[in-house]
This record gives structure tokens, C-alpha cells and sequence, in this order.
């Protein structure tokens, strides 16, 4: 299997979740018409630091990125596009088959490793953490989307990490875990930190109010 790549400086796509983007370069509009006149398949990778030398050639990647597929678009007037993209699944990056103007290679699917386990107990943890987020910062982080019902646990896992304020290291991290179970519990344990440090905040100062930032 191959796609084009849409490189970008962060993490922005989790499988089972939806991003929306402008397009705007010649080269990546050139690349949604292509793909829009195919299979509507376009992977998001991960450029790595100092790609600012070489942005417009062929900057480097992380190896792991995630496909998408296209859910729908708008073509504006000044021949730039919005899509919304859907995520389907991780994939590893192969062999760059093009490079000019936009990069196509081969991916490798990375499935996750327990996407079949029975999640309940790590389902009912993650919401009531969440929970008390929103009851702590409500203005600041809006996980309105996230706390309803999800068909899958990876759906509710991957919002949290899409959704969070983590540093991109962390949530490419994040990205590069196969388990299922693992991803779960990295952001369990970077929730609770953050709790930790509300609530000795609030010991301090009962009148307090920090804005949650996990980084």
C-alpha cells in the first residue's frame, strides 16, 4: 500500500478521530486533487525538529505517522482546500516512491496490539479524571466531545491524546505505542501528575485557579 504524505511540525492525527486543515501550498493543493481524484487515502507524518532548513525540499520525518482518509472537503475560490480528514490507522513509513512535488511512499500498517481487550475499568479511571479537569478548567480545555459514549475505547483514548496540551514529543510518544493498554495508561499517569500539582496549588491557595497546561 502507498499515499501521499502530508508532513506537518505536530501531532495531529490519531486513528478513530477527525482533524480538519487548510491547504494552502501549491504542492500539498496539487496533492489533494490527486488524491480526491483517487482513493481519498493521505497519511500524516511528523516532521522531526530543524526541518525549518529544508521545508520546502524533502525535510525528515518520524517513522510512524497515521493514515486518513478524506471525509470531506471544500474547494474555495482561491483554488485552496478545507478537508477533514478521518483517521483510519497507524502506519510506518517505507520506501518515498515520489518526492516531487509531494512525497508518496509505502506504509506498513502497525496495528494495535490489544485493540480487542476489555477496557471497562481503564474506561471508567480515564473519565473520572477527565471529569474533574473540566470541573477544574473549563475554559481552558473542552472535552465536550470526549466524555460521551465512544464505540471503542481507542477512539476515547486517542481524543484525550489529540486533545490534551501535552508537548509534541509526549504525544508522539504517545502515537508510536502499540498497546492500546500502554497509551491508556501514559496518559493516565500524566493526568494524575497534573491533578497532583492542582490540588498542592490549591492547598497553597483554596482561592486559586491554574490553567492546566501538561507541559
Amino acid at each position: 500500500m502507498h499515499a501521499p504524505i502530508f508532513p506537518l511540525p505536530t501531532v495531529n492525527l490519531f486513528p478513530e478521530t477527525t482533524a480538519s486543515y487548510h491547504i494552502f501550498e501549491p504542492r500539498y493543493v496539487e496533492m489533494i486533487e490527486s488524491v480526491l481524484e483517487g482513493d481519498g487515502l493521505l497519511a500524516m507524518g511528523v516532521l522531526k525538529p530543524g526541518y525549518e532548513e529544508d521545508y520546502y525540499g524533502t525535510p525528515e520525518i518520524f517513522p510512524v505517522g497515521c493514515l486518513g482518509k478524506i471525509q470531506s472537503y471544500e474547494k474555495l475560490e482561491n483554488g485552496k482546500y478545507n478537508i477533514v480528514l478521518e483517521g483510519l490507522f497507524r502506519v510506518g513509513f517505507g520506501e518515498i516512491v515520489k518526492d516531487n512535488p509531494f512525497r508518496v511512499a509505502e506504509l506498513i500498517e502497525l496495528p494495535e496490539s490489544d485493540s480487542e481487550s476489555d477496557f471497562v475499568d481503564e474506561r471508567e479511571d480515564l473519565l473520572l479524571r477527565l471529569n474533574y479537569l473540566v470541573e477544574q478548567s473549563p475554559d481552558t480545555l473542552d472535552f465536550s466531545p470526549i466524555l460521551g459514549e465512544h464505540e471503542s475505547f481507542i477512539a476515547l483514548v486517542n481524543l484525550v491524546a489529540r486533545t490534551l496540551p501535552l508537548k509534541n514529543d509526549e504525544q508522539y510518544a504517545l502515537l508510536s505505542m502499540d498497546s492500546v493498554r500502554e497509551r491508556a495508561n501514559r496518559i493516565l499517569w500524566l493526568i494524575d501528575d497534573q491533578i497532583e500539582t492542582i490540588e498542592l496549588l490549591k492547598r497553597v491557595d483554596p482561592k486559586i485557579t491554574d490553567d492546566i497546561t501538561l507541559n
